[in-house]
């Protein structure tokens, strides 16, 4: 129950972060940290975590958001099953670089995801997505992951998460 409550606080604290820093700096100023929370709880403790905290995150982000109420609970679904998808033939345990890696390719699947689901809609040219979207999102989100990591890391040991 206790790691259950820290993944809804931390959750709840990337999502407020991601507010303020798009309120504040924009589209370049916002790394995806609910993506990168859902990458920790997954690698930290597992897919069944993560999963809690992909429900927890796209539920608040649904519902602060103007896409059709389910679209990132489905995106953030699909980020835990990737991650664990590529955890199990590209990460290396203890390496950076492969922690990087796979935050790399989770925001690339949720960016697909979130392209197909705009598109279908006919809200949004693909190359507006690619230049406004994917671009300013993939490269704050990797020059943060590690920083991200680290706390999230931190945070885990001050709560004794890992038994």
């Amino acid at each position: 129950m206790k790691r259950i409550a820290v993944i809804v606080l931390v959750s709840y604290l990337a999502f407020m972060s991601e507010f303020v820093l798009y309120n504040a700096l924009g589209t370049w100023g916002k790394p995806e940290f609910l993506i990168l929370v859902i990458v920790f709880f997954n690698l930290y403790l597992g897919v069944r975590y993560s999963l809690i905290a992909a429900v927890c995150c796209g539920i608040l982000k649904d519902a602060s958001g103007i896409a059709p109420f389910g679209t990132y609970l489905l995106v953030y679904v699909a980020a835990a099953f990737t991650t664990t998808f590529v955890r199990r033939y590209l990460y290396e345990q203890g390496s950076r670089f492969s922690r990087s890696l796979v935050a790399f390719f989770v925001v690339v699947i949720c960016f697909i995801l979130q392209a197909v689901l705009t598109v279908m809609n006919h809200q949004m040219r693909l190359h507006a997505l690619l230049a406004d979207i994917l671009i300013p999102q993939l490269l704050t989100t990797m020059a943060v992951s590690t920083l991200v990591f680290q706390q999230l890391k931190d945070i885990s040991g001050f709560f004794k998460l890992k038994s």
